[in-house]
């Protein structure tokens, strides 16, 4: 939830904001490292699910603020189309 807090404070940029890549980036390396191998595809696929299911909308918003759920699945979907 640490990396959702710090999405959370960069919502006033642009989704495709380097700095905001960059944690997107940082957000998928640790998910490898930690859990399973988080392919471009996987990744896409949980930004989805951030944005538009209620129980992680809610926790993630809890973590970052209103509206950074639906921030992390904007800025994911611009990494994963690079």
């Amino acid at each position: 939830m640490a990396m959702f807090s710090e999405l959370g404070g960069l919502k006033q940029l642009p989704p495709d904001a380097d700095e905001v890549q960059k944690k997107i980036s940082a957000l998928q390396e640790f998910i490898t490292e930690n859990y399973y191998e988080c392919t471009d595809e996987i990744l896409r696929g949980l930004g989805q699910m951030y944005a538009e299911d209620e129980r992680f909308r809610k926790n993630i918003d809890r973590a970052g603020g209103e509206g950074t759920a639906e921030f992390a699945g904007k800025a994911i979907a611009v990494y994963c189309a690079h």
